[in-house]
């Protein structure tokens, strides 16, 4: 019996000397995460007019193409054809979205229209200006014009897709898929919010909440819809080929651009585009302003 137990003994030892000098499993590896968009290659230049001016950021002259290619998913033919643009000037765009503190100080001065924007309960400040048509933006650029003495207006198409575009051509300034973690938008499919990741919030966010693009600006896409100044037109064929608006279109119906809070992924893309009345106004439609650098 005790011979048995030596035996059994010296047998489990072996074995387990045998498992010890085994290779270990290889460990599992995590899958690969996302690229970061690349950061400016510098800091671009910024200023702000006056104590309740806008900032805005410098954007230099380039060339873009612009539209999207017919085997971009979700892509519609008045996004097409892809055509090249020459912005041969420098202009500023406004770092992000006009905000209402910045509404609200043009209405206490005198100015837009003496329109008190409705915030719909989703409050004021540092949000967003919502509820505003395109009459009540091109009013803002007036009033910001005659406080300052320079050229405030607001960006053309082309200007808007170039400065949001910034240097990339996927269909995201970050990359080629809708990321919560680069904007506020909605739900994958109709309707409605949604809340992950950096994007914490139902509809409208704080302006500069998420990261800037490689030209420095905020929020390009997603959180409000932006008022452009051109006219609509159906296909890009006739459209400008040097950074001006498109003013021989239908002009009953302007042109917005990004996407909001509630829109799909869909209506984020940099190539979308849409129009509405110059007299529409809601919850989800705000603007952002141009000044010419001449």
């Amino acid at each position: 019996m005790i011979r048995t137990w030596i035996l059994l003994l010296g047998t489990m030892a072996a074995a387990s000397a045998a498992f010890a000098q085994a290779p270990a499993a290889p460990a599992k590896q995590a899958a690969p995460k996302a690229a970061a968009p690349k950061a400016p290659a510098s800091k671009p230049e910024e200023f702000r007019d006056c104590d309740i001016c806008p900032p805005m950021v410098v954007v230099l002259p380039g060339s873009f193409d612009m539209g999207s290619p017919a085997s971009e998913k979700g892509r519609s033919s008045n996004e097409g054809p892809v055509h090249k643009v020459d912005i041969a000037y420098r202009y500023a765009v406004g770092k992000h979205e006009v905000t209402f503190a910045e509404w609200d100080a043009c209405v206490a001065d005198g100015g837009c229209r003496q329109y008190k924007a409705r915030d719909h309960g989703l409050g004021r400040g540092n949000k967003p200006v919502i509820d505003v048509t395109w009459i009540h933006a091109k009013a803002y650029t007036i009033w910001l014009s005659g406080k300052t003495g320079k050229e405030y207006r607001l960006l053309s198409e082309a200007e808007w897709e170039y400065a949001a575009r910034a240097g990339t051509k996927t269909p995201y300034w970050w990359g080629p898929a809708a990321n919560h973690e680069y904007s506020n938008y909605g739900k994958d499919k109709c309707c409605g919010s949604e809340v992950r990741g950096r994007d914490q919030w139902e509809m409208t966010a704080p302006v500069g909440s998420f990261p800037p693009n490689a030209f420095g600006i905020h929020d390009m896409l997603g959180n409000v819809w932006e008022w452009v100044e051109d006219c609509w037109q159906e296909t890009y064929d006739v459209t400008p080929r040097d950074g001006a608006p498109t003013k021989d279109g239908n002009c009953n119906v302007r042109v917005m651009r990004g996407g909001a809070w509630s829109s799909m992924p869909v209506k984020l893309r940099v190539a979308h585009h849409d129009a509405y009345p110059p007299d529409d106004r809601g919850e989800f439609i705000g603007f952002r302003i141009a000044r010419s650098m001449n």
